[in-house]
């Protein structure tokens, strides 16, 4: 359990007691301490833990804290922290203080923070590292291991090592090979030349399948000349899709951009429009159905069944198109042909058999019941219910598998097409379906 800081203690106690919590507690309770309390907090924060503590923090968080650090430690954070680490920082900070505090970096880090900040967010470059090690290809291992030591620093990620010959990525070495291999030896005995590598212009999405597909930890990025610009760690992988998949389930179900600390009201001001939106295309709905007010005086039968075609119906429909944003997600679906048959196949067999058994449960259920259908025939009234069942289940499939596929190709988020819109949409389709068929099937036969 984390312990908690107690700021009524002398000076020294706090710093002892913050040597002994983890960074993610220290950044954690920051934020939930008032902002005197929280300025005193970070002005006695130990130098060697601003770094760590800075790490964990959330985006809205990171420039109130870095305003509040003292010289002595903004200049630490900004030499120890790789450029991949401090890109956040200076994208969110104004651009007057941006270009100041740029100024203060080494030529390097300065350059290839300016380089990522040029990226688009959905490539791959954007969220690529720099603190790697690289070694010439015609060392042997002894020179090797000289070269490691010299040149390692805090930060670096020296489980992999990257092998350039003539300033080409040639391969990579492991770290536990380095060291238990013979110091006379060539450095080619050890390296792996089979190697998986992404383009500085390959999409997000690509890298993240080849890390996830090949099991990288370390992924090299490599410009058109085979140059290494970069690197991606499966750890960055894990954490943006993380991200991602919080806010494709905060779009599945219209909630807006969600923030833990919105008031009620806040929070309610963001999901009303779909509300609203919602009540209107219920209004419709209830305008259709109105023209069908006749066959429901006179089949009262059917409001019986209208929550299970309604409820099937939106239960399939639901299916499909989870499984088409996450299929478009991972990007899985350049030839969507073979995903829409397959899709399709699976809306009819599931109608099918879900209409085979509406039509045996409903029959037994008005066989059973004492409600009184009139002159209704059951068989007929179950035959309507099962095909009504199966037909609004197979177009709630197809509408599941188009929808995301169409806002995909004219490039709007498909995560929107599983809000409560299209929900109603499948109710509205449902609806049609089911006193349409009553109307057209049974009205004429009991007339």
């Amino acid at each position: 359990m984390a312990t908690k800081i107690n700021l009524n203690q002398p000076k020294n106690q706090i710093v002892k007691q913050l040597n002994l919590m983890h960074a993610v507690d220290i950044a954690n309770e920051l934020y939930e301490l008032n902002e005197e309390e929280r300025i005193e907090l970070i002005h006695i924060l130990p130098i060697d833990m601003v770094d760590n503590v800075f790490l964990e923090l959330e985006e809205d968080e990171i420039v109130d804290f870095f305003s509040h650090l003292d010289d002595v430690r903004r200049r630490r954070l900004l030499t120890d922290l790789s450029a991949h680490d401090l890109k956040l920082l200076f994208e969110l900070l104004e651009k007057e203080e941006s270009v100041r505090l740029l100024s203060f970096l080494s030529t390097d880090k300065k350059v290839v923070i300016e380089k990522l900040m040029l990226y688009d967010e959905t490539k791959a470059a954007s969220m690529m590292r720099d603190n790697y090690i690289v070694l010439k290809k015609d060392y042997n291992i002894s020179n090797a291991m000289k070269e490691v030591i010299n040149e390692v620093k805090d930060t670096d990620l020296i489980d992999t090592i990257f092998i350039v010959d003539n300033d080409e990525l040639y391969g990579l070495i492991y770290l536990k090979d380095l060291i238990i291999a013979r110091k006379n030896d060539s450095l080619e005995s050890i390296i792996n030349t089979d190697i998986k590598v992404i383009n500085d212009e390959a999409s997000l999405s690509d890298a993240i399948n080849k890390i996830s597909n090949y099991d990288i930890k370390v992924l090299p990025v490599v410009n058109s000349n085979n140059h290494l610009v970069g690197i991606i760690t499966a750890d960055d992988v894990l954490e943006e899709i993380a991200l991602d998949h919080e806010s494709h389930v905060d779009k599945f179900v219209a909630m807006g951009d969600f923030d833990e600390d919105s008031s009620p009201f806040v929070r309610a001001y963001q999901r009303l429009p779909w509300l609203l939106v919602s009540i209107v295309l219920n209004l419709v709905i209830a305008m259709f159905l109105s023209i069908f007010s006749g066959t429901i005086e006179m089949i009262s039968a059917l409001i019986l069944f209208q929550p299970l075609i309604l409820g099937m119906a939106g239960n399939i429909g639901t299916q499909a198109i989870a499984v088409t944003i996450l299929k478009i997600h991972k990007n899985e679906t350049k030839d969507f042909s073979q995903h829409i048959k397959k899709e399709v196949l699976i809306g009819v067999v599931n109608a099918i058999i879900v209409g085979v058994f509406g039509f045996l449960l409903s029959w037994g259920f008005l066989s059973f019941s004492s409600f009184d259908v009139g002159s209704v025939n059951l068989i007929l009234l179950s035959f309507v219910i099962a095909l009504s069942l199966a037909l609004s289940m197979f177009l709630s499939a197809i509408f599941g598998v188009f929808i995301p596929i169409i806002l995909t190709k004219l490039k709007v988020d498909p995560a929107a097409a599983s809000g409560p819109v299209i929900s109603t949409i499948n109710d509205l389709v449902a609806l049609l379906i089911y006193f349409g068929l009553a109307t057209i099937i049974i009205i004429p036969l009991i007339s």
